[in-house]
C-alpha cells in the first residue's frame, strides 16, 4: 500500500491497465475507456493518462486507431505464444442478439450517473420510493419466510392470487392459473417472441414505439410499423395491411403509450378488438403504466373486453414501485401460460422469491394502493411543473400534449432539428434526453420524463435544451 502511494500516478494507471488485460477483463479487441473517463476515475489530468497509455503501448499491449480510440491488441500470453486467443469481439459481433443502437447504449450508461440531470429516465424519482411501505411489508414477510426452491416456473401462487384480485378491480376476471410471474414486462415480451412467434412472423407495431429502442424481435421477423394518431394507434392504417394467417401479431401499448403518452378511447378499443377478432389477429397488450394515471382512471384494458382469448396482457410493478424490483406478470389462456412457463424454466427458473413475496404483501395489505395515491399526487405536481417550463421556454419552437398519466411528455419541434447534435449538446450541459429517433421516429421529436428529475433539475434541463437549440440552427 505504501509502495502504491509512492508510485507515480501514471505508473499506477499503467499497472491498472495491465491488470485488466492480464485478468481477461479487457480481451484482445476491447476498446479502452476514454482518456477523460480514466482521468476522472483516478483524479488526474489527461496528460497523466496519456503517459500511462504510452507506456503500455510500448509494451505491445495497446494500439491507437485514428478517430476511434485505444484498443487492446495483445496480452502477456499472446506476446509469448504463437497461438492467438479467441477474438471475443468477433464472436459478439455475429451473435444472434444484436447490440443496441449507439445512442441507446450511451443513454443506458449515462442514466446511472448522479452528476447528470436525468430527463430521460423512465422510473420514479427517489422521493417516491416507498420506504415506509416496503419496511412494513418486509417486517411481515420475514416472519413468514420458509424454505423455498426453484418453483414451477409460474411464480408464487400467493402473488398470482393477489394479482388476480388486483386485476378484478380493472374489470379483468383472470384466474391465478392463467398468470405467469416475470422479471419485468420486457421479459414477458421476450418470452412471447421466443416461445410463441415462429420464424418469419409478421409483427405489427406502433410507430413510434419504445420497442424500437431495444432489439426485441429475432432476425427473420417482419416488422410493420403503424402510425400513431392523437388518441393512439391508427386503426384505419392497421387494417389496410394484409395479415398472414397464424403468423401475425399486434404489439400494442394503448394506455399512456411509450414514448408519446397517448391513450386509446373506449370506442377505439372496442373497434380494434372487433376487427382483430374478425381478422384473427392476436394482440399483445403492454399495460405497464395503467396504475400511474394522474387525472382520471383510463379506459378499461383491451383484455377486459376480450371474451375469446385474443389478448395476452402484460403488467409490471417495476414502474409503480421500483425499477430494480423486476416483478411483472403475463396473463392469457392457460395453454399459452403453461407453454411460456416452460420456456421460462429453460432460461432462469423464475423471479426472485423474496421480491415476489414482498409484492404479495404490499398488495394484500393495501400498502400498494396507499403508495399509488401518493405517487399519483406527486406525478401530477411534477407533470404540471414540466408543462409550465416548456410553455415558458419552448412554446415558440415546439408543441406537445398534456399527458393524463405515465411518465412522459412527447415534444414535437416545429422545424427541422439535427437531433443527434441536440443530444450531444444537451449532454455537454450535463442533461440526458431521449431523442425521438431512438424510437424510430423520423421527425424532430423528444421524449422528456417528469418522473425522476427534481423541480430544480427540470428547470435547468429545459434551459439547457433551449440554449442548445440556439446553437442548433434549423436545417
Amino acid at each position: 500500500m505504501i509502495y502504491m502511494k509512492k508510485m507515480p500516478r501514471y505508473f499506477q494507471i499503467a499497472r491498472w491497465i495491465r491488470g485488466k488485460i492480464d485478468h481477461g477483463e479487457w480481451v484482445i479487441g476491447s476498446k479502452l475507456p476514454t482518456q477523460r473517463e480514466i482521468a476522472k476515475q483516478f483524479g488526474v489530468n489527461r496528460s497523466t493518462v496519456v503517459t500511462a497509455i504510452e507506456i503500455v503501448k510500448s509494451e505491445g499491449l495497446l494500439e491507437g486507431k485514428t478517430g476511434s480510440g485505444i484498443y487492446v491488441v495483445n496480452n502477456q500470453w499472446s506476446l509469448l505464444s504463437a497461438i492467438s486467443p479467441p477474438d471475443w469481439n468477433d464472436y459478439t459481433k455475429w451473435s444472434l442478439q444484436p447490440a443496441s443502437e449507439h445512442t441507446v447504449q450511451m443513454i443506458n450508461e449515462l442514466e446511472n450517473r448522479k452528476d447528470l440531470i436525468q430527463l430521460s429516465k423512465g422510473e420514479l424519482g427517489p422521493e417516491m420510493f416507498p420506504h415506509t411501505e416496503i419496511t412494513e411489508a418486509m417486517g411481515k414477510v420475514t416472519l413468514q419466510l420458509r424454505e423455498f426452491g426453484y418453483g414451477d416456473g409460474l411464480g408464487d401462487l400467493g402473488l398470482r392470487t393477489e394479482i388476480s384480485r388486483h386485476l378484478q378491480t380493472l374489470g379483468l376476471n383472470i384466474a391465478p392459473e392463467s398468470i405467469l410471474i416475470v422479471s419485468g414486462a420486457l421479459q414477458a415480451l421476450k418470452l412471447i417472441t421466443t416461445g410463441i412467434l415462429k420464424r418469419g412472423s409478421t409483427v405489427f407495431l406502433e410507430s413510434p414505439s419504445y420497442l424500437r429502442s431495444i432489439n426485441l424481435f429475432p432476425q427473420g421477423m417482419s416488422i410493420r410499423e403503424i402510425p400513431m394518431e392523437a388518441n393512439g394507434l391508427s386503426i384505419k392504417a392497421l387494417f389496410q395491411q394484409k395479415f398472414p394467417k397464424n403468423s401475425s401479431v399486434l404489439f400494442l401499448n394503448p394506455t399512456f403509450q411509450n414514448p408519446t403518452s397517448t391513450s386509446m378511447e373506449v370506442d377505439q378499443r372496442k373497434q380494434l378488438l372487433e376487427k382483430c377478432q374478425f381478422y384473427q389477429l392476436p394482440i399483445i397488450e403492454d399495460d405497464i403504466f395503467r396504475d400511474l394515471w394522474i387525472d382520471a382512471p383510463p379506459a378499461a384494458p383491451l383484455k377486459a373486453l376480450d371474451k375469446n382469448g385474443q389478448v395476452l396482457y402484460i403488467g409490471s410493478f417495476s414502474k409503480t414501485i421500483a425499477a430494480g424490483l423486476r416483478i411483472g406478470w403475463l396473463a392469457g389462456p392457460e395453454a399459452v401460460i403453461k407453454r411460456l412457463s416452460d420456456v421460462r424454466m429453460q432460461t432462469d427458473y423464475g423471479s426472485s422469491y423474496l421480491s415476489q413475496v414482498l409484492v404479495k404483501e404490499l398488495l394484500a395489505s393495501g400498502l400498494y394502493e396507499n403508495h399509488l395515491q401518493k405517487v399519483r399526487s406527486r406525478l401530477k405536481e411534477k407533470r404540471d411543473e414540466l408543462l409550465r417550463l416548456l410553455s415558458l421556454h419552448l412554446s415558440d419552437v415546439a408543441t406537445w400534449s398534456k399527458p393524463s398519466g405515465g411518465f412522459f411528455i412527447w415534444v414535437i419541434f416545429k422545424k427541422k432539428i439535427n437531433m443527434p447534435t441536440l443530444f450531444k449538446q444537451c449532454l455537454a450541459e450535463n442533461v440526458v434526453i431521449n431523442p425521438g429517433y431512438i424510437y424510430n421516429d423520423r421527425q424532430p421529436t423528444l421524449r422528456l420524463s417528469y418522473a425522476y428529475a427534481s423541480f430544480e433539475d427540470m428547470e435547468a434541463g429545459v434551459l439547457a435544451i433551449k440554449n442548445s437549440l440556439k446553437k442548433n440552427a434549423p436545417t
